[in-house]
């Protein structure tokens, strides 16, 4: 497929680029007589024979030079090649010859400027032009000029200088670009042409990740590292997806594998901080994070870890600046919100939490979770009455699954929408005002110019859904599937199953998407209560155990309340206890969950008292 706007340029013919080495000049300035031109045209001759001898069995220095500064790109060794490369030029080599080798060993660096002055506007020769351009090419991708990038590329295809590296990087920029269809068709074309290329069997892993799920994708790790077992970049991909499949202890091998590979490799103590953190041990993963040396400070992964260890210790003010700084870098992440919401409560800015809550309150089927965040933050407020109408909404029956809704619309500290005129913003702009049939002229219109694009089919599905056209609905969302099955896509197919009574595929598709991703809590916690209704309390006391486990879980109320819901049900009243325990402890004012306890007490024969004061308090609203 073509890039909008690209050009295919025909490549110049084929430079001569031989190598008989440095010209030897004579000067004849202070000569006074003539010299016989019969005796120059022998020489001549015998310099051209002794040349064509000699040329065959004695490489020039120059290209020595550049065969090193070739081998230091093969490596990674940006400063060798820029050396090599430079040396080259000074022992005759022509520009052309070395102008991708140099700008590569520059961009390697990061010397973007000092790159781009060797790549951009370059003629390079016919052994180095797939070399440069893709130089040129990343070099475009780094300062998010994905258009330049893309008519290199889109040169390179016409030219045939393509293998499975080049693709992979078309692939990433088409993802960053929206178009996760051609995204995928990149991956497969990279794999294709080159099945044994580590970076292209990690792309193709890494999307496999995103629409099959983190189960699939371990196998297609696991046969790339049987290709490539010294690989730390497949490595280091395979121990996060371990890690993410709840395979703690294979992934911390993998990730002490990658140690032994590579030295002090920073990705494998941010790996074992991730596992340490998820056991609990905080002060473990503190002194492990330190080791990254920086590395991922800055990315979403690294402050969602600051975030959650400063709060673990008590630091709220530090807690409240990682998960800010991820909020502004993922707008679209109601987990960043909801974890910086929390944060705020405890660092007592009440008022800003309210504030970035109030959307999410808002919703017909908010969560308890968000609902009792809400209550805490408005009762620091000294707000008691609008307090206690949330913790009545969390105390609530639960929905078997969540209505239609509008998306939710990032704002900036000034109360402003994020990038308005982007297509998703604009979309969920009308449907947050309920302009829907504008919605669904708009979507239209997208979906026709960007038909690649995971949001896009998304939002065309909400809005099929939010006009009562749950089947076409359903279509879109499968659509997005094939993209990215994750856990919204899935969350909302499953939804419709619900409402439309196909309870037995509803529950079939949840089961499948936890064998690939068994740590996703909210889907453990829906196809539990599926079970529930169908009245099966073992399976739904199993699966909400589960979730209980899970980091958050053992302190979240309304999971351990249901929870202890299902273990009176069946019959084991200690666990009933301690799970309702923990649940009131967490929050006391929480109706149902007193509720709870105050049966558990009773069943377990414990002080009518007691019971009695719950009950009182249950009844109090």
């Amino acid at each position: 497929m073509r890039w909008p706007g690209a050009r295919a340029i025909s490549p110049a013919p084929p430079r001569c680029s031989g190598s008989a080495g440095r010209r030897c000049t004579t000067s004849s300035s202070n000569m006074t007589c003539k010299p016989d031109r019969r005796w120059l045209a022998g020489l001549a001759a015998g310099c051209l024979a002794a040349a064509a001898l000699v040329g065959p069995l004695s490489a020039a220095p120059a290209d020595d030079a550049i065969a090193e500064a070739l081998a230091a790109l093969d490596r990674g060794d940006g400063v060798a090649a820029e050396v090599a490369g430079k040396r080259a030029l000074e022992e005759g080599a022509s520009r052309s010859q070395v102008a991708a080798l140099i700008g590569a060993g520059e961009f390697l660096q990061g010397d973007l400027r000092d790159a781009r002055q060797w790549l951009a506007g370059a003629g390079f020769d016919a052994a180095t032009r797939k070399r440069g351009l893709h130089a040129l090419a990343r070099l475009e991708l780094s300062e998010d000029n994905l258009p330049a990038a893309a008519e290199i590329f889109d040169r390179m295809i016409a030219m045939g200088e393509v293998d499975g590296e080049v693709w992979v990087d078309i692939g990433r920029m088409r993802y960053r670009a929206g178009q996760h269809r051609l995204a995928l068709e990149a991956a497969n074309e990279a794999v294709r042409i080159d099945p044994g290329e580590p970076r292209a069997l990690e792309f193709y892993a890494q999307l496999t990740r995103d629409v099959q799920g983190l189960r699939a994708a371990l196998s297609v790790f696991e046969r790339a590292l049987a290709n490539a077992p010294e690989d730390g970049g497949l490595l280091a991909q395979y121990a996060a997806t371990l890690g993410d499949a709840g395979e703690h202890a294979r992934s911390l091998a993998a990730a002490r594998e990658l140690v032994e590979l590579g030295g002090e490799t920073p990705y494998a103590f941010y790996i074992q901080a991730i596992l340490a953190a998820r056991a609990g041990e905080d002060d473990l993963a503190r002194r492990i994070w330190w080791r990254t040396d920086k590395t991922f400070d800055r990315t979403a992964a690294g402050l969602a870890v600051s975030g959650i260890l400063e709060f673990r210790g008590g630091n709220y003010a530090l807690a409240v600046a990682h998960f800010d700084a991820l909020r502004r870098l993922q707008p679209f992440n109601e987990s960043a919100l909801l974890m910086l919401s929390r944060v705020l409560v405890a660092n007592g800015e009440a008022n800003v939490a309210a504030s970035l809550l109030e959307p999410l309150v808002e919703r017909s089927d908010a969560s308890p979770y968000v609902l009792t965040l809400a209550a805490r933050a408005h009762e620091q407020l000294g707000e008691r009455g609008k307090a206690g109408v949330y913790l009545d909404r969390a105390a609530a029956p639960l929905p078997l699954a969540p209505s239609p809704h509008p998306a939710f619309l990032p704002r900036d500290d000034y109360g402003n929408l994020r990038d308005p005129s982007h297509p998703v913003m604009q979309l969920r702009i009308l449907l947050a005002d309920g302009e829907r049939a504008a919605a669904e002229r708009a979507v239209a219109d997208f979906l026709e110019r960007f038909p690649g694009s995971l949001d896009l089919q998304m939002l065309a599905g909400d809005v099929r859904a939010l006009a009562g056209d749950e089947v076409a609905a359903l279509e879109r969302y499968r659509a997005a599937a094939e993209l990215r099955s994750n856990w919204p896509v899935v969350q909302r197919m499953a939804a419709i199953l619900i409402r439309q009574d196909r309870m037995a595929q509803a529950r079939r598709m949840l089961a499948e998407h936890i064998l690939q991703n068994p740590r996703d809590q909210e889907a453990i916690v829906m196809l539990a209560r599926l079970h529930r209704a169908a009245g099966n309390p073992s399976r739904a006391t199993l699966l909400l155990r589960q979730a209980a486990q899970f980091a958050g879980g053992e302190r979240d109320p309304a999971l351990l309340a249901e929870l202890a819901e299902m273990e009176l049900a069946l019959g084991n009243q200690a666990e009933a206890l301690v799970a309702a325990s923990t649940a009131h402890d967490l929050s006391r004012s929480n109706r149902r969950v007193a509720q709870v306890l105050a049966r558990a007490i009773e069943l377990g024969g414990g002080k009518p008292a007691s019971v009695q004061a719950l009950s009182l308090k249950a009844q109090a609203r």
